[in-house]
């Protein structure tokens, strides 16, 4: 009845966290997206519902199941941008019997796993439920099985500050009720990077050309 479902890409070094490479450099960017990635599904899994684990690119899979194991679902992403990727998920979801679906990225990884517990509360009585990030973007959004709108999915100007405005205005014009959860900071820049790095800063030895922890260790990054 209810399902959280988990979009990531394989860590890829040149492929993954663009913008935070600028920043880091490529293999320091893959490192963190990969835990990013550890540390979402870590939270996710803490509630015991179903996860199903949305992955690109496809033929990846076989990687991607070496990384994460080999329990649980695994399906590939589908669609011409990220809106169509999500909108499928979706529609799987709920062709396959969920009532209640959460859909989460993996760049806010210590978002409050209690977001996802009141999202799915929340749609006994809404039908979508957004989780703002602070660039304007969102870092969750889950719907209902009665409330799906695929109008939430097209028409938004992906990798914009206009991308929460332009989804809340299109559940607005279906007539759905929406719920907003509090705002989160998600990492896809330096300056998001430092601020997770103020809360963790044990994440500052991903920066390391061998990848090993330093507690404690200020991030230098490249320039």
């Amino acid at each position: 009845m209810r399902r959280i479902i988990v979009f990531l890409k394989y860590p890829e070094p040149g492929r993954v966290k663009t913008r935070l490479a600028a920043a880091v450099g490529i293999e320091a960017a893959a490192r963190l997206a990969r835990h990013f990635a550890e540390e979402t599904l870590a939270a996710v899994r803490q509630l015991g519902l179903p996860v199903e684990i949305c992955f690109a690119p496809a033929e990846r899979e076989a990687e991607v199941r070496a990384w994460l194991g080999q329990s649980g679902t695994y399906a590939p992403q589908h669609g011409a941008d990220l809106g169509e990727r999500m909108r499928n998920a979706f529609i799987e979801a709920f062709r396959q019997g969920a009532e209640r679906v959460v859909l989460v990225g993996t760049d806010a990884p210590d978002r409050p796993v209690e977001f996802l517990s009141e999202a799915l509360a929340r749609l006994a009585d809404h039908d979508a439920v957004l989780g703002p990030a602070l660039d304007g973007g969102y870092h969750l959004i889950a719907m209902r099985r009665a409330g799906f709108t695929p109008a939430a999915f097209a028409g938004i100007a992906w990798s914009t500050p206009r991308v929460l405005a332009q989804t809340i205005e299109a559940l607005r014009r279906a007539g759905r009720l929406t719920h907003v959860l509090p705002p989160w900071r998600d990492i896809d820049d330096r300056a998001g990077l430092d601020a997770y790095m103020e809360r963790h800063p044990r994440v500052a030895g991903l920066l390391r050309d061998d990848g090993t922890f330093v507690r404690g260790e200020p991030c230098r990054m490249k320039a």
